[in-house]
């Protein structure tokens, strides 16, 4: 609420000011496009797993507890989400359930995944791996992205410090930036040896996989214009 009248305030006292210029065109804009990127790397991969099932009506109500609970054997430390859940009815009037869960998991339990997934099937439900894509979370995502707008706004900072050193007059400020929006990293896939590798042989050493995040935004720099700052002086 302060602030607002301040604001207020302000704008009110200095209306007199520029009752006759129309200050915008008078602007000595500077436009620039500034970029940055890192690399955002991620020791786990986001891992997509289908649960095709034939089953009776009565035990439906239980089957996403029950798929959870094996999932749990493919990784018992992994946070399990089931993201789509269909089920339709076949000519033998079982209930057809198609399942997809998903969970990151790191690449150390990726050794043998399919194999897991082969045991825990049984005539009427099959476990497949549908997908694995090592692609940064929204975390590791979130992180880089401050830390890209961050660099951006410092990449401005010592633009504007060059322009007024160069221009000592002219009062350079930041006037607008705005950050276009780049795609997410696509996903690496993960190496197929790494899946099918069974669990008793020698292990992978988990590499760090990298994706590469870029940030871009145009950046205007003004300075005020003369006239105005006459207005302005008591």
């Amino acid at each position: 609420m302060k602030k607002s009248f301040l604001l207020v305030f302000t704008l009110l006292f200095t209306l007199p000011a520029f009752a006759d210029i129309d200050p915008g065109p008078l602007l000595n804009k500077v436009t620039m496009q500034l970029q940055s990127q890192q690399w955002v790397t991620t020791n786990t991969a986001l891992v997509n797993v289908g649960v095709n099932a034939a089953i009776n009506d009565q035990n439906m109500g239980s089957v996403q507890n029950d798929v959870v609970s094996k999932l749990k054997q493919l990784s018992d430390s992994a946070d399990w989400h089931v993201v789509s859940f269909n089920r339709s009815l076949d000519q033998s009037g079982l209930e057809r359930v198609q399942i997809t869960a998903q969970a990151r998991l790191p690449q150390k339990e990726l050794s043998g995944l399919r194999d897991k997934a082969k045991n825990l099937s049984k005539p009427g439900e099959a476990y497949t791996i549908d997908n694995v894509a090592f692609v940064p979370s929204d975390e590791e995502l979130q992180a880089a992205n401050v830390n890209l707008r961050n660099d951006i706004y410092n990449q401005a900072k010592n633009e504007i410090a060059y322009l007024n050193k160069i221009y000592p007059d002219q009062k350079y400020y930041l006037y607008n930036i705005d950050f276009m929006s780049s795609p997410s990293p696509m996903p690496m896939a993960a190496n197929e040896m790494m899946l099918t590798k069974s669990v008793g042989r020698t292990s992978v050493t988990p590499v760090p996989v990298g994706n590469k995040a870029v940030l871009q935004a145009t950046v205007v720099i003004a300075s005020f214009p003369e006239v105005v700052l006459q207005k302005l002086k008591p």
